[in-house]
């Protein structure tokens, strides 16, 4: 009976193993990194080296000869399972392949740790790998009915299913055989398989390059096919894109000649190879003209066609809407834009330029009058004391004119297109966001004042419409209110000190007047007391001596009364309310009936109409309307009866009362002078008064928020006017 060393036998197979592997490798280098001769490769050199550990468990320890041999043996099992299924275009999940190791481990980990038995691992791995390459060789039969037969699948197929029969009775018969006490030698069926497994990978070897070779075969046959089907596709293609190329350069010509711009091409040199007609109506030349001359003779100057092609190189080969001046027939120089490239041939060498040229007279006449109208906007802007700008929501500023730019240290130029936000403080820029989206969204302007360090400002926020309609821009208006800020709080104080003055004024008139009575009423006593106990013994010169200081007394007395009365307008004037003014009206004639009487005079009253309600003190309009016809009674003329009118009219929110009367008249020179205090016209032996009653009139006036002034012809008449609130 065949009686072997284990390490012997062993060892032949690992290095058959190996050496199969590294022809794989070989192989599959030459074949270019094919993944199939890469998977068996590994598949080989995993089996002989999982041999290589398992045959030194005497010098190795136990952990690393048996497991992780066998664990070589389970993936070069999985590895040959695996190419076995790329080769049958078969696609398995990894997670087969780790349960498949996992199982296996499984079995070999029991056999050594559990129940440590060397036919029980040998039964095991030998059963595990049985359905594996049962299954792999399923995939090569479906595969080689699918389609592909030759004699290398049928080769791997036969290969695949001994390999599994030689495994699976081996598993038979070391069960069979009771167990192995020491792992030495080994006898008879055993012994031949070791012979024999170091053969597998061979015949799969030689199997392999069988099926390399009739795919390859197979490959070659059907690229000549295509090969051959795709010459004769080529030379009807070409056919057809001979009478395709013929019929799109006549549309093209067709094209040419009809589009309103021009179409060039020129060579290497810049002379003109191609040239669409419309040359004949935009430049005045015919096309015969200019076939075949330099490009350069109709630019409009000596540079202009270096230039054009120093912008092509400086642009990587193509410009668009490049401006530049073209020469017309007749002399004249026309701009032009053009868009233009570099094209090349099948080696990548620049052989010309091409391009369209379209005249743009209308679009340079339009910028420039773009130009001029920014101009003058900016002139405009510029011309205003108020700073101005205009900017997106964003903040992009579109217009600023120098007042505004001054503000933030810059010129206008430097800020156009600049953003807005980012010349603030971040909290202040949040702010002004706020306050312009909402100007955007509401459409309505904003006013408010700033003040910003010793700066008053006066702002105001307008929306402006876009094409649509709808605003998407908004314009500041920001005027420098600095200096009527400031005056205006002179004006505040100088008012407050002379309110102040005028009412320190009062209470020294109000005073004086009041304290200066008690002496004019002793001297006025006095001056009684002497005319009854020397008056008999006075004669002539005496008596009217006498009469002079008294009469002087008198109105002494009447004016201290009557400054008296003039202060108190303000100091001692009842609350202002809604009041009727015909009755106050009433109560001044019947006040003056007595002098109306001695006078003989006639005072009408306008009748009829709606009857003035204003806002007043009742004292002091009967007052002011005693003193107006008053004025008109003591002043008439001595020729004609008095005639005196009181008329009134609503003018909007005031009323406007009229006291006309045919008197003597005032000259022109004195209408503002009477209503001073104590300024007369006349002598107090022609007219009695103080000359403060008009004075009463305009201070009774003023209080009211009104208005008095007088129009008058000397020896005709007056007319006294005068207006009051008008009551809600």
């Amino acid at each position: 009976m065949l009686r072997l060393d284990v390490g012997t036998l062993g060892f032949t197979a690992a290095m058959t193993s190996m050496v199969s592997g590294l022809v794989f490798a070989a192989y599959g280098m030459a074949r270019h990194h094919g993944h199939r001769w890469t998977g068996f490769s590994a598949s080989a050199l995993c089996y002989g080296l999982g041999l290589l550990l398992i045959i030194h468990l005497d010098t190795l320890p136990p952990v690393l000869a048996i497991v992780c041999g066998n664990l070589m043996l389970a993936l070069a099992a999985v590895a040959l399972h695996a190419c076995c299924a790329h080769l049958s275009e078969q696609r398995l999940r990894p997670g087969f392949y780790a349960a498949f190791i996992a199982a296996y481990m499984a079995g070999v980990l029991y056999f050594l740790y559990g129940n440590d038995s060397i036919g029980g691992r040998i039964a095991v791995v030998s059963l595990a790998r049985v359905p594996l390459f049962l299954h792999a060789a399923l995939m090569v039969r479906r595969r080689r009915r699918r389609g592909e037969p030759g004699i290398g699948m049928v080769l791997a197929e036969v290969t695949l299913m001994g390999w599994a029969g030689f495994l699976a009775g081996r598993a038979l018969i070391v069960t069979m055989a009771g167990p192995i006490r020491e792992f030495v030698t080994m006898e008879g069926y055993l012994a031949f398989y070791y012979v024999t497994a170091g053969l597998g990978y061979v015949l799969m070897l030689i199997a392999l390059m069988l099926i390399d070779t009739d795919r390859l075969a197979a490959l070659l046959g059907k690229e000549v096919s295509r090969q051959s089907e795709a010459l004769e596709t080529q030379i009807a293609r070409q056919i057809q894109a001979q009478d395709s190329l013929r019929r799109s350069e006549a549309d093209l010509r067709a094209i040419l000649d009809n589009m309103p711009d021009i179409f060039y091409r020129t060579d290497r040199d810049g002379r003109l190879l191609m040239v669409s007609r419309s040359v004949e109506s935009l430049l005045g030349y015919k096309v015969d003209e200019v076939l075949g001359r330099d490009a350069a003779f109709y630019h409009g100057f000596v540079d202009s066609r270096s230039n054009l092609v120093a912008a092509l190189e400086a642009a990587g080969g193509s410009v668009i809407d490049y401006e530049l001046q073209l020469q017309h027939k007749d002399g004249r120089t026309l701009w032009a834009s053009t868009s233009s490239r570099f094209y090349y041939d099948a080696d990548g060498q620049r052989v010309g330029t091409e391009g369209v040229v379209r005249l743009i007279e209308e679009r340079k006449r339009t910028e420039l009058f773009i130009r001029e109208n920014q101009a003058l906007i900016q002139a405009m802007l510029d011309a205003s004391s108020d700073a101005i700008m205009l900017f997106r929501p964003d903040g992009t500023l579109l217009a600023v004119n120098e007042v505004m730019a001054a503000r933030f240290g810059r010129r206008a130029a430097e800020l156009t297109g600049s953003c807005l936000w980012d010349m603030f403080p971040p909290e202040v820029a949040k702010a002004r966001q706020e306050t312009v989206s909402g100007v955007v969204e509401t459409g309505q302007a904003v006013h408010f004042l700033d003040r910003r360090g010793e700066l008053y400002l006066d702002n105001s926020i307008y929306p402006v419409p876009g094409a649509d309609g709808i605003p998407d821009k908004v314009a500041v208006y920001s005027r420098d209110i600095t200096a009527q800020t400031l005056a205006e709080a002179r004006v505040t104080t100088y008012l407050a000190n002379l309110e102040r003055s005028n009412a320190e004024l009062e209470q020294f008139a109000y005073v004086a007047s009041h304290d200066l009575r008690e002496p004019l009423r002793m001297i006025s006593s006095y001056l009684s007391l002497l005319e009854r106990r020397y008056g008999p013994s006075l004669e002539g010169d005496g008596l009217e001596f006498l009469a002079f200081a008294r009469d002087g007394a008198r109105r002494m007395d009447n004016l201290v009364l009557d400054l008296l009365e003039f202060s108190r307008i303000e100091r001692k004037g009842s609350p202002i309310i809604a009041m009727e003014a015909e009755p106050a009206l009433r109560q001044a004639l019947r006040h003056l009936s007595p002098a109306i009487a001695e006078s003989a005079s006639a005072v009408a009253v306008a009748s009829g109409g709606e009857s003035p309600w204003v806002m007043g003190d009742p004292d002091q309009i009967t007052r002011l309307f005693q003193n107006l016809i008053g004025n008109a009674v003591k002043y008439r003329a001595a020729d004609r009866p008095p005639r005196i009118s009181v008329s009134w009219r609503r003018d909007g929110a005031e009323w406007e009362f009229t006291v006309t009367d045919n008197g003597i008249g005032i000259e022109p020179q004195y209408f503002e002078r009477i209503f001073r205090i104590f300024q007369r016209l006349h002598t107090p032996d022609r007219y009695e008064g103080t000359g403060i009653g008009l004075a009463i009139c305009k201070k009774i006036v003023e209080r009211h928020g009104g208005r008095i002034w007088v129009d008058s012809v000397p020896g005709e008449g007056s007319a006294f006017h005068f207006t009051l609130p008008a009551a809600s």
